[in-house]
């Protein structure tokens, strides 16, 4: 669980979440932003119009649930390796040879999916979109002007761009000057050795998924800052060119032929990977939390009572948003 200042869109699952639950008030977690302008490749607004959203980012939200949930029931560095289910408990069994016995297991975690006998075992389907993304971990970038500040701007086609302008400091700072400045910027890398030559770190080793901050190989990010100086507008290239040590990462969807088996259940990115396109993943992962415990509430308790009413819908929602962020990576990273 490591921080890598990726910027996330506040969306209303998530306030509601951190409402019910008095984690933090919300003013104290998200950054407003009033415009969304599209731009032209030499810099000049090509559209421009109100867009009333929040910013927050992954390391302000996992600090306030961390402190509101409390360093006694939160054991680290522990992994999962196997669970069973027998006479209404499960039983899960960790690498360090410690075993828990429990009514409800939720498995929030990706790995999570491998785990259990292969009766039980809900594999996913992986669905490569061959397009990796360049982001930019927080970037400290040059002072920009204040209409700059309170925007997101996206540089709309092939070269698809997003800033998302800004993001809590790691220390959860707010003040404006003060703040962080996040891109995201989608690449298109075929198959075979374009991808390789992407996802292979300082070390020469061929990562899988993504090249973790620190690791780009520096041909990678020398590459990088000259394909943004190519064909970025201006304010893009300040950014990327700002950035000391992005990270790379494949877009990718997962989905899963079930979300609850038995006294287990999968949830947010355990359950179903979208597409950053759709900028819910975070919000996915709140409403799959909430809808468990109004249905854990609802029937008194009985888990396997609460797992049948809560699947139906929580599929559906992940189906849904998998479906979503396909029509749009593909319509902005392929024009169809």
């Amino acid at each position: 669980m490591k921080d890598r200042g990726a910027g996330i869109v506040f969306q209303q699952e998530v306030a509601e979440f951190l409402t019910r639950y008095e984690v933090a008030p919300l003013e104290s977690v998200v950054v407003p932003v009033r415009t969304r302008r599209y731009l032209e490749a030499d810099g000049s607004v090509l559209q421009e119009g109100p867009m009333h959203q929040a910013m927050t980012s992954w390391d302000m939200l996992y600090r306030k649930l961390r402190a509101a949930f409390g360093d006694d029931h939160y054991p680290r560095r522990v992994r999962l390796v196997g669970f069973e289910t027998a006479n209404d408990q499960v039983t899960a069994r960790f690498e360090d040879g410690r075993e828990e016995a429990c009514d409800l297991l939720v498995a929030a975690d990706g790995p999570a999916r491998q785990c259990g006998d292969n009766s039980s075992r809900p594999w996913g389907r992986n669905t490569p979109a061959t397009s990796p993304g360049g982001r930019g971990p927080g970037t400290p970038s040059p002072r920009p002007r204040r209409r700059v500040r309170r925007a997101v701007h996206v540089l709309p086609g092939p070269a698809d761009a997003h800033p998302l302008l800004p993001d809590p400091r790691p220390d959860g700072s707010l003040t404006p000057g003060q703040r962080r400045l996040n891109w995201v910027w989608y690449l298109n890398a075929a198959p075979g050795n374009e991808l390789d030559r992407v996802l292979t770190d300082k070390d020469g080793r061929r990562r899988q998924f993504s090249v973790p901050q620190g690791y780009v190989a520096p041909g990678m990010a020398d590459w990088l800052h000259g394909q943004a100086r190519h064909v970025l507008p201006p304010v893009f290239v300040r950014l990327v060119e700002a950035t000391d040590e992005p990270f790379m990462q494949t877009i990718h969807d997962l989905a899963v032929p079930r979300m609850a088996f038995g006294r287990v259940c999968l949830t947010g990115d355990a359950a179903f990977v979208t597409r950053p396109h759709t900028a819910a993943s975070t919000a996915k992962a709140a409403a799959n939390a909430l809808a468990l415990a109004d249905c854990l509430t609802a029937t008194g308790g009985d888990v396997v009572e609460t797992l049948r009413r809560w699947e139906p819908d929580q599929m559906g929602l992940g189906e849904r948003l998998r479906d979503y962020g396909q029509r749009l990576g593909n319509r902005s990273q392929f024009d169809r």
